[in-house]
């Protein structure tokens, strides 16, 4: 029946495999004489498993008959870290035998039963029956559930375990009723299964078999057989305790909040205090940026946000109970971040892509100079993928610059710009401000209308970086800013040859960019995280095929339609990442964007009008997961 009984109760369910799963981890709790049932909570020679793959914690709540420790036992008492002692006894009780003080330990008297008879002290009770002793320790335990003098104490004992800084020793004179209740009742919070809570409570007689048997021998054999009830403990007892939760409240759950007032919140500290989860919901199956944010929020249960009024030991208590760990392990470790450094290191491949319509000066004479401007806006969505989510990346910008020929052989161009970005990924997002600089030329030894070329294009840039990450799972928004410098340089062979109206411009190169983006510490959020500097270089070839068509005369204007095809090829590693830290421990993720190769094409027409010129330009990319477009309208002045 009790095992049919405590079963039902969802605070008690118990996966066998997550037991099984469970480290076993042996207790060196230590005997002591003067307190011969003095013990950890958490098991008697090893850790209990509890639900959900969880393992008890060694010193956090200790239990215990009163506190009259010999002198060697005190040196071990004051040894453990106990930061609070609660004493359950009436005050008659605690005159007769006062506790013996332990250091850096606050007392607390919490008198659970005040004037109700209990089996505490045999000689203010008087029996002729061994079934009279029987029945008034099962109905003491009942009213542990029923009497709502003792809730209320139970509440307070309660709420001060869940808020002490530190371990804590609850007990009262023997340390096997008030004190085995509150035992059971930790016990069922953290999830241990009916048998091992049983288990618990009737080890009293094993702790205490010396104390009893030399009590029982002081006394007549006749009144020995009918009180030796009240110096042990049976399963009767508890289970008449466990029959009235189930009779009163239908659940331990519900005689927690309904009958000991206990909130949700200080329930999941007390688990916190107890339990930690050897792995959490789904974690075995994650892999990527997902297992490494899952590994953090495991990790945090050994920190100080764990056990505490904490928005993250209500989430992680919340996820247990769930089943899930909702999306969290994702959006914690700060993706956005690796994606927007992604990002930031291709800015210089939009740059130079911006800037070669004006930038060549085939265009003119020697001499002549052109000033031109350009309006330009990007997207590139990049797939979720098994080690990362998805991420997307918008951009909008206006670039000026000046282009003049100074020979038949060489032209060069210099400009200045501004390029806002924003980048999406696992719950955050970025927005970069890019103002910049750039310059390049153009040198052919035959003549820049035809032949050999070679093209060299810098740039240089300074970064504002804002970011802001929804944690999801109550954990609130994290946000950062900080800055940083972009540079890039692309170089260049070409050849450039006029073939039946159309002008073709081939090119192999190099382009090599810099991202050097401060570190920062986020605010906002118990979970916002440290995040290192980033200092990334990505080197790259290049490949481009650029067509320019024979003009079409249309009344004044001259339309030049065109066509670009362009490849990169990543050199070295092509992956970006960011690290962070909380709280001491470190997290890296990679961004979602990790091609290798990156595909371009677009078409192009500008509409000529004497010195006036405007046109467009769209265009998509694409490689590996990612998929993209782009478009610019443009306009220049020929003087």
């Amino acid at each position: 029946m009790f095992q049919r009984l405590l079963c039902s109760l969802s605070v008690l369910s118990l996966s066998i495999a997550a037991a099984n799963a469970a480290e076993s981890i042996a207790l060196d709790t230590p005997r002591l004489k003067g307190m011969d049932n003095f013990r950890d909570i958490a098991g008697t020679t090893t850790a209990y498993s509890t639900a959900n793959d969880g393992t008890m914690r060694a010193g956090v709540f200790y239990r215990s008959n009163a506190v009259t420790p010999t002198a060697a036992d005190l040196a071990i008492l004051n040894g453990l870290g106990i930061k609070a002692v609660y004493d359950l006894r009436t005050p008659s009780e605690i005159a007769a035998t006062p506790d013996t003080p332990l250091t850096g330990a606050t007392y607390s008297n919490i008198d659970i039963i005040g004037a109700t008879t209990s089996g505490s002290n045999i000689t203010s009770i008087s029996f002729t029956s061994a079934a009279q002793a029987f029945a008034m320790m099962q109905e003491t335990n009942r009213a542990f559930v029923k009497d709502a003098g003792m809730r209320s104490q139970f509440n307070k004992l309660f709420n001060e375990l869940a808020g002490v800084d530190g371990a804590a020793l609850f007990h009262c004179t023997a340390g096997k009723d008030r004190t085995g209740w509150t035992a059971a009742v930790l016990l069922s919070i953290a999830g241990v299964d009916s048998a091992t809570i049983m288990s618990n409570y009737l080890a009293t007689n094993d702790y205490t078999a010396a104390r009893m048997a030399a009590t029982l021998a002081a006394l007549p054999p006749s009144m020995a057989a009918i009180y030796a009830p009240l110096l042990g403990v049976d399963a009767s007892y508890l289970q008449a305790g466990l029959d009235q939760v189930t009779a009163q409240y239908g659940s331990m759950d519900n005689y927690l909040k309904q009958g000991l007032g206990l909130s949700q919140e200080t329930i999941y500290v007390l688990r916190g205090k107890m339990v930690e989860y050897n792995s959490l919901p789904g974690q075995a199956g994650l892999v990527g940026n997902a297992a490494a944010g899952a590994q953090l929020l495991q990790q945090l249960q050994n920190s100080s946000l764990s056990g505490t009024y904490s928005d993250y030991n209500y989430y992680l208590q919340s996820a247990i109970d769930a089943g899930t760990l909702g999306g969290v392990e994702s959006t914690v470790g700060g993706q956005v971040h690796a994606d927007a450094a992604s990002y930031l290191l291709r800015q210089g491949a939009l740059i130079d892509q911006a800037a070669a319509p004006f930038s060549s000066g085939t265009d003119l004479k020697v001499g002549q100079y052109r000033l031109w401007s350009t309006a330009l806006a990007g997207y590139l969505g990049t797939d979720g993928s098994s080690h990362a989510q998805s991420s997307n990346e918008h951009s909008q910008g206006l670039m000026v610059g000046l282009t003049q020929r100074f020979s038949e052989q060489l032209s060069a161009y210099g400009g200045f710009g501004y390029s806002k970005g924003s980048v999406g990924g696992a719950g955050g997002e970025a927005d970069t401000d890019l103002t910049f600089f750039t310059a390049g030329a153009r040198f052919a030894p035959d003549g820049l209308e035809h032949g050999v070329f070679v093209d060299a294009d810098a740039s240089a840039g300074w970064l504002d970086y804002d970011s802001k990450r929804d944690l999801g799972g109550g954990l609130g928004t994290a946000k950062g800013d900080t800055h940083g410098n972009l540079t890039g340089l692309t170089v260049a062979l070409g050849y450039r040859v006029p073939v039946s109206g159309v002008t073709l411009e081939p090119s192999l190169g190099v382009r090599v960019s810099h991202l050097d983006l401060s570190g920062f510490q986020e605010k906002g959020s118990e979970l916002a995280l440290d995040v290192e500097g980033i200092q990334e270089t990505r080197r790259s070839a290049v490949a481009n095929l650029n067509a320019s068509f024979a003009s079409i005369n249309m009344g004044a204007w001259q339309l030049v339609p065109g066509v670009q095809v362009g490849y990169e090829h990543v050199l070295g590693d092509h992956e970006v990442d960011s690290q962070g830290h909380l709280l001491g421990l470190d997290i890296e993720q990679r961004a979602a964007f990790d091609n290798r190769d990156q595909f371009t094409g677009g078409v192009n027409l500008m509409a000529n009008l004497g010195a006036l010129s405007v046109g467009a330009e769209v265009g998509a990319s694409g490689g590996g997961d990612s998929h993209g477009s782009y478009g610019s309208l443009k306009a220049s002045y020929l003087f």
